[in-house]
Parts: C-alpha cells; structure tokens; sequence
C-alpha cells in the first residue's frame, strides 16, 4: 500500500532533471571509502530484497544518508525533491526503485515509469553517472512508447 500523496510522471521526470543539474550530469554515486553511508550493509536491506546488493559482494546503494538527513541516490533525491520525506524512504532502503515507487506513490505510476527509475537506478548502482542514468531513464520511457504505438 501507497504511503504518501500523488507525485505524477512530470513530476517525477522533473524532480529527476532538477538534481542532476544540481549534482551534474558526471556526477557519480560516492566510492565506499570516501563516503561508507552511501551504502546499505547487506543485513541492513529491506527483508523484502536482502538478495538486493551491489556488483561483486559491496553493499547497495543506499536512498538516503546513514544519519537520515540527506538524499543520497538519484531515484531517492528525486523523490524527496518531490515531496517524499527522507524518514519515508528510509523505511525502503535495499528495495528495488519500481518497488519503492510503488510503496510510496499514491496513486501508482505506470509501470513504464517504474522501469525508467529502475534503468536509472541500475546505470547509477554500476557506477555510471547521472547524465547516464537520466538518459537511461528517458530511453525507457521513450522505448516503451514506441513499443505501445507499435501494437496498436
């Protein structure tokens, strides 16, 4: 079930562009050892998604800081950029994007959205930067459209 208010699809899109133009578009996740609280230890996961970690064994990104005063992820930035409030998601860390969209939408986004944040997410968690994320975004967005056209 949904655990806080509306946020559309613009919104979301717009929140996303919003702090990637703060953080830039090379922006990349923090390395471990230069910021260990960007980073959730595998027993710390959503039991849910335990099996959720890093590439080669490193613990998984993480929405928000350890001490719960900062976004740190993109998909966390741009959903507290757009209303959610830090404590919310924290609540979600080690969760999938799609899957914490959904715990915190209401009403739930189309699950083409929830693919994009999740593309995003994988680009970032790999280490890619945030111009490489929001682009993978969009391109989900934008082949999911044009399948949907397609089969029409």
């Amino acid at each position: 079930m949904p655990t806080f208010a509306a946020i559309t699809e613009d919104q979301l899109t717009a929140a996303l562009h919003a702090v990637v133009a703060d953080r830039g578009l090379n922006w990349t996740y923090p390395d471990i050892d230069t910021d260990p609280e960007a980073y959730v230890e595998p027993d710390d996961h959503h039991p849910l998604f335990a099996e959720n970690s890093g590439e080669h064994g490193l613990p998984s990104c993480r929405y928000v800081s350890a001490d719960g005063h900062r976004p740190m992820c993109l998909i966390g930035a741009a959903l507290h950029r757009a209303g959610v409030p830090l404590h919310v998601l924290a609540d979600h860390e080690g969760a999938l994007a799609h899957v914490v969209l959904d715990l915190v939408i209401d009403p739930v986004l189309p699950g083409l959205v929830a693919d994009a944040a999740r593309a995003a997410q994988n680009v970032q968690d790999d280490g890619g930067t945030s111009g490489d994320a929001l682009a993978a975004y969009h391109n989900v967005l934008i082949a999911g459209r044009v399948m949907n056209r397609a089969s029409a």
